[in-house]
């Protein structure tokens, strides 16, 4: 035992002398060792900054893709401006302007080559679906009537009219036997009316009382005036969005209207008439139904206006598949007394191309050219699997509709509505979405402009990607640079002093080796101190660039979170930081740790290499080419 303890500490005190000979050796030439030591330090720190500033920001790019989407809208220009003249009763001619499209573009110019679509660009319809509670649906402030005039003249002004029947609308506006005021507002001729007899009409409110006949009725009163309506047409449309031919509506006498008799009912108008009180009440139980490929493919949900407030969101899966799940806004909820995981059935009857707003959802008609109220074309049971809160604000006709309900696209059957299409108008942003990769912005624009389309405006948004991208890819640069500028250095330095300190010092290879040691001692003795100071240098300057790189992330957090917070294509906050801090904290550990093997594997290599060279002289040899 006594014997073994002696033999450790010789050999312990056999590599202290080695150790402390190598180094005393090398330290006999300060300069030389100073700048090792300090070359070997600026090697390992740009190696160490370079390979982490490319891990995190291959990590953010990584990160970006799973945080950010881009969508794209689609919207048809506006051909041209006009102006049209409106007879205004209070204030005689007036003019007004509004914007036309023009002819219709379909969505199938969106359809090329090169789109490298994620989620395709298609106009999306919105269907009218009836529940089983009163929701004020789109004409929930008109009514249907049957009226007598108080007394025989012309609308020209307010005119006195006595409810007989309400045919349709809310009640607590106007009851039976109330009397009420009509006025042609906006015709040149006004129509005339005769006592004693009963007209049907619908009625909207357009205005407050004006005239002779109410003088009597203080303006404080704010008494409401109606402008009648005497028209039952339809307006169907084909999937080509042609209006379908309807005989009655081509034969309506704008000049007239209708005078209930008896057997009016049984006439062609007077069903005409019936099926819209019908239409009218179906509406009253209307919500308006989305069908769509991506929930974010909907900008208020895209600009976090919409947001899931219970629940959860519908999976890819679900969209993919078509299964019957459903978001509903937290009113609607509400309204039907339902909660995630309950059913909802949607009896789906209507379509229509134009605007669903707050009102609820727009259809001018919702008679086919029959004169029916359009029949269900699809009815299922959808499980609520979310429900979403949307701001109050409106975003230029981007709002979430009144009880508007969110369902996968693939869900309806495909085209089942081509016979129930109510309402007609252009690709909007609000309608026509699609999705592609994030940073293809520009490949997408250069195929779209070989199609030669014009008359529509394609917008993007990515919030923020593009310019996070950019500056990502401008520090993926910096980084190379860095570890192209660190490894050419490190092999420099270590092919340059490797053979400064071994071939310096080919007199001591020469002695020890006469003096009998191994080939592998010799190496062991020039080496340590070579391989101690090439440790001590990557140390320092691995710690340094570790050091640097958090403070390199910590700048490009607050540059990436800047850049988000206000590029063009961001509408509200993207929580960069909280999403940005997991690469930027955890990516970059390893790099020290690579970084300092790598150098001193180098090192190694390098060393032994040159040593070997020379061990293979003989030292006679290598005295003689000395003396020389």
């Amino acid at each position: 035992m006594e014997k073994i303890r002696v033999e450790h500490k010789v050999r312990a005190q056999g590599v202290f002398m080695t150790i402390y000979y190598s180094m005393k050796q090398i330290l006999r030439s300060p300069v030389k060792s100073t700048l090792f030591l300090l070359l070997s330090g600026v090697s390992a720190f740009l190696l160490t900054l370079g390979g982490n500033l490319w891990a995190v920001n291959l990590a953010m790019l990584e990160e970006f893709e799973e945080i950010f989407v881009t969508v794209g809208t689609v919207e048809q220009k506006i051909d041209h401006v006009e102006t049209y003249k409106i007879w205004d009763a209070e204030t005689d001619d007036r003019y007004d302007q509004r914007a036309v499209h023009g002819k219709r573009i379909s969505d199938e110019v969106m359809d090329f080559e090169g789109a490298g679509y994620i989620l395709e660009a298609k106009q999306r319809p919105s269907f009218g679906a009836l529940v089983d509670q009163r929701v004020m649906g789109s004409v929930y402030d008109s009514l249907i009537v049957e009226a007598a005039p108080v007394e025989s003249g012309r609308a020209d002004e307010s005119f006195p009219m006595r409810a007989e029947k309400v045919l349709a609308g809310d009640e607590a506006v106007l009851k039976e036997g109330d009397i009420f005021y009509i006025c042609d507002h906006y015709r040149e001729e006004p129509r005339s009316f005769e006592a004693g007899t009963t007209y049907i009409m619908t009625l909207g409110h357009v205005n407050e009382v004006h005239g002779s006949r109410v003088e009597h009725i203080a303006p404080e009163d704010r008494v409401p005036e109606y402008m009648p309506d005497n028209s039952v047409a339809s307006y169907q449309f084909t999937m080509d969005r042609e209006l379908i031919y309807d005989a009655v509506a081509e034969a309506e006498d704008e000049t007239a209207f209708d005078v209930v008799t008896e057997g009016f009912y049984e006439t062609a108008r007077g069903r005409r008439w019936l099926e819209l009180v019908r239409s009218f009440d179906c509406q009253a139980y209307t919500i308006p139904v989305t069908p769509v490929d991506k929930t974010l493919l909907l900008m208020p949900f895209y600009w976090k206006e919409a947001q899931i407030s219970k629940g959860r969101d519908i999976t890819e899966e679900e969209y993919a598949e078509g299964k019957p799940v459903c978001l509903i806004s937290s009113e609607l909820s509400l309204v039907l007394r339902k909660e995630v995981g309950d059913r909802l059935a949607l009896p789906l009857y209507y379509a229509t191309y134009s605007e669903v707003s707050k009102m609820g959802i727009q259809a001018a008609s919702v008679l086919n050219a029959q004169g029916k109220v359009y029949p269900v074309f699809d009815e299922q049971e959808y499980e609520i699997v979310g429900i979403y809160t949307a701001a109050s604000g409106a975003r230029n006709g981007y709002e979430m509709g009144r009880h508007q309900v969110v369902v996968p696209w693939n869900a309806i059957p495909e085209n089942c509505w081509a016979d129930n299409i109510a309402g007609n108008g252009p690709m909007r942003g609000f309608n026509t979405s699609f999705q592609i990769p994030n940073g293809t912005i520009g490949d997408f624009m250069a195929a779209w402009e070989k199609q030669g389309v014009e008359g529509l405006e394609i917008r993007f948004y990515d919030r923020g990607y593009s310019d996070l991208k950019n500056g990502i890819e401008s520090r993926k640069l910096m980084a190379v640079i860095f570890l192209t500028g660190g490894c050419v250095l490190a092999v420099l330095i270590l092919c340059f002093f490797s053979h400064l300190f071994i071939t310096g010092q080919r007199g001591r290879i020469a002695v020890e080796r006469l003096l009998g040691q191994t080939k592998r001692q010799c190496a062991l003795s020039l080496l340590t101190g070579f391989f101690l100071l090439a440790a001590a240098g990557t140390g320092a300057g691995c710690g340094a660039g570790q050091m640097a790189t958090g403070r390199a992330v910590k700048a490009a957090e607050q540059t990436t979170e800047f850049d988000a917070a206000f590029s063009n294509a961001v509408i509200v906050q993207t929580d960069t930081k909280e999403n940005m801090l997991p690469a930027a904290k955890e990516k970059h550990g390893p790099g020290a740790a690579a970084a300092g093997i790598g150098m001193l594997l180098g090192a190694a290599l390098i060393g032994f290499g040159v040593m070997r060279q020379e061990l293979k002289k003989e030292p006679l040899k290598m005295l003689g080419e000395m003396e020389e």
